[in-house]
């Protein structure tokens, strides 16, 4: 008894730790998101290194730490791999609160550091009347958002798909819509919205959805992902058919000399049929599994992959 009350104990007092470490952890991303693009990464960079040991030895993603074995072989492996996923998680975690907190001026002095060999693409689908971006929780996007609408969107009714509205990121999405484009943020749950929504596109508007959703946010179509069955939400097929418009496949990759916009495939979803939606599900599902073979480490959404597997009889995953 005296012995399960101790570990009781210790398991509390671990737990009071890590909840006040990462209390700090938030205060000091926060202090360090008012800073240029480059301070800020340094800044980043430096006091990732400095704080490692310390992390090591805490339980912060357990759940990320779990998955990391698809990826690795040994456990040496699998806790070099959480690291360097915790590194992107706060990289994309800065760069939200950046978002909300960096004057104009300074956000497009920031996307300064960005950059894509794809623009003649990007130029031509600002030129569509209407047109769908399939990008994924990856990288720094919140940071590749202003160098879309700064670049190529100015002008133009943007509707970004989010899930949540949480406080931070609504002050992202106010700061998005200053900067020269007609920005909505929507969380369709009703048929009558995701119809409005396609009139939108009909009538001109950009729309930039999720594309490795888990299967529960929308309509969804399975495939395999190193050796795995998983699924993720479609739902961008069926807004392409029915909006009739293109849709690319784009992610922003995090460089230490400088992020990168990158452009998977670009296509147009023919017609509302099976066949059609089959071709635009297979070009989405091989642009997700490539992009996690590549840069497994900067995907963010490692800690939810128990709602990508299927479930099983009497399971609750």
């Amino acid at each position: 008894m005296m012995a399960t009350t101790g570990t009781k104990a210790r398991q509390a007092c671990r737990r009071a730790f890590e909840v006040a470490f990462l209390i700090l952890l938030n205060g000091w991303l926060q202090a360090l998101s008012y800073l240029p693009y480059r301070l800020r990464r340094r800044g980043l960079r430096s006091a990732f290194l400095c704080l490692a040991p310390v992390m090591a030895g805490l339980d912060l993603d357990s759940t990320s730490r779990a998955f990391a074995t698809i990826l690795a072989s040994s456990k040496r492996q699998g806790r070099k791999f959480a690291g360097r996923k915790m590194y992107y998680d706060m990289v994309a975690m800065i760069e939200w609160l950046a978002l909300g907190r960096r004057s104009i001026a300074g956000l497009a002095s920031d996307i300064q550091n960005l950059s894509s060999d794809s623009n003649e693409d990007l130029e031509w689908l600002a030129a569509q009347r209407g047109a769908i971006i399939g990008t994924m929780h990856f990288g720094p996007y919140a940071l590749g958002l202003v160098w879309l609408i700064h670049f190529h969107f100015q002008n133009r009714k943007v509707i970004i798909f989010k899930n949540t509205n949480a406080e931070e990121e609504a002050r992202a999405i106010e700061r998005l819509g200053n900067l020269g484009a007609n920005v909505e943020f929507v969380s369709p749950t009703a048929l009558r919205e995701f119809h409005r929504i396609i009139k939108e596109v009909r009538e001109g508007a950009i729309v930039i959805i999720m594309v490795d959703l888990p299967p529960a946010a929308s309509r969804s179509d399975g495939f395999d992902l190193l050796g795995r069955q998983v699924a993720v939400a479609t739902g961008a097929v069926d807004l392409a058919a029915l909006g009739r418009a293109p849709l690319m496949l784009l992610r922003v990759r995090a460089d230490r000399r400088g992020d990168r916009i990158e452009i998977g495939d670009i296509f147009d979803v023919a017609h509302h049929d099976a066949g059609s939606r089959d071709r635009a599900v297979s070009r989405i599902t091989r642009f997700v599994s490539e992009t996690l073979q590549v840069y497994p480490e900067q995907w963010h959404m490692w800690s939810r992959f128990g709602e990508y597997l299927p479930s099983q009889p009497g399971s609750t995953a």
